[in-house]
C-alpha cells in the first residue's frame, strides 16, 4: 500500500515539474509582440479543408485546452459514396460493402472524427464540396457543388442557418464583382463567415519556429483587436493528411497565445444564426 502512494507522488511530482517546465512566459510573449500585459483581445480559432485524420490531434489539444472552435468541411472529403464507387470502378470484383477499399475506410473515419467535434461542442461549417475559386466556375457546376456540400454535411452542421466559408474566401472579398456566389449561397440559405485574421500556415515558408505564431500574434497586437482566425487542420489536395505543422504544434501555440488573446465562441464574433 505505501510503495503505491509513493508511486502515485512520485507521478504527481513529476506532473508539476513538467508543468513548470513547459509553463508560458508571458511576459517575454507581450514584450515581444508589444502586447499590452493588462487585457486580452478576443479570438476564436477557425480551421479549413478537413476533416483529416490529424484533425484528431486538434480535437484532443482544444478538449485539453477547453477552447472552441469552428471546422469548415470540404464536403468531397466526407462523400463515402462516390469514393465507393471509384473503388468498385477501379477492382469490380472487390467486396461491395468497401472492406477492401482503404479510401472508403479513411472516409468513415474521417466521418467519426466530424462526429467527435461536433459532440465535442464545436461548431461545423461548410468549405464547399471541392476547394475551387468559384467565382470561376460554371454556375450550374457551382450550384451543383454547393447543394451536394449541403446534403452531405447536413448531418454535422450544428446552427440554423448553416454555416459557410468559400474556398480562398473568393465570393466573399469580391462579392462586389461578382455578386452571383454570394447570392447563390443565401438561396442555398448558408450563412457566410469570414476571417479577419490569418495564420498563413498554408504557405511552407511559414511552418517553421514560431513563425505562425509569431503570425498570429503580430497581427493581434499591431492591429490591437482580435477576430476569427483561420487555420487549416486539413490539406485541400489531399483525403485523409492534414496540415501536419499546425496539427503538431497547435498544443504549443494555444498556451502562448493566451498570454495575449481571451479564446471566445464563434457567435462573439458572427451574428445571425441559433445553435442546434
Amino acid at each position: 500500500m505505501e510503495a503505491g502512494w509513493i508511486r502515485l507522488l512520485a507521478g504527481a511530482l513529476l506532473w508539476v515539474v513538467a508543468s513548470a517546465a513547459g509553463a508560458v512566459d508571458c511576459a517575454t510573449i507581450q514584450a515581444k509582440y508589444h502586447c499590452p500585459a493588462d487585457g486580452r483581445y478576443p479570438l476564436h480559432l477557425s480551421f479549413d479543408d478537413g476533416p483529416a485524420l490529424q484533425t484528431m490531434d486538434v480535437l484532443d489539444v482544444l478538449q485539453r485546452e477547453r477552447v472552441p472552435a469552428t471546422f469548415f468541411i470540404l464536403a468531397e472529403k466526407i462523400d463515402c459514396d462516390a469514393i465507393l464507387q471509384q473503388c468498385r470502378q477501379k477492382a469490380p470484383s472487390a467486396a461491395t460493402d468497401g472492406s477492401q477499399c482503404l479510401e472508403f475506410q479513411q472516409c468513415q473515419t474521417r466521418r467519426q472524427i466530424l462526429a467527435r467535434a461536433k459532440q465535442e461542442g464545436h461548431m461545423i461549417g461548410s468549405h464547399s464540396y471541392s476547394h475551387l475559386h468559384y467565382s470561376t466556375v460554371e454556375p450550374d457546376l457551382m450550384a451543383l457543388h454547393l447543394r451536394d456540400a449541403r446534403r452531405l454535411t447536413m448531418p454535422y452542421f450544428t446552427t440554423n442557418p448553416p454555416l459557410f466559408r468559400l474556398p480562398y474566401g473568393d465570393g466573399w472579398f469580391n462579392r462586389k464583382k461578382d455578386g452571383h456566389v454570394m447570392q447563390a449561397l443565401q438561396e442555398l440559405g448558408f450563412l457566410h463567415v469570414d476571417w479577419q485574421l490569418s495564420a498563413f500556415d498554408w504557405d511552407e515558408n511559414n511552418q517553421h519556429d514560431d513563425k505562425i505564431l509569431e503570425n498570429v500574434l503580430t497581427q493581434v497586437c499591431s492591429r490591437k483587436t482580435g477576430g476569427v482566425v483561420l487555420f487549416h487542420d486539413g490539406v485541400d489536395n489531399q483525403m485523409h493528411e492534414g496540415r501536419l505543422f499546425t496539427t503538431e504544434h497547435i498544443g504549443e501555440w494555444i498556451p502562448a497565445m493566451r498570454c495575449v488573446v481571451d479564446f471566445k465562441p464563434l457567435e462573439y464574433f458572427v451574428k445571425g444564426f441559433r445553435k442546434w
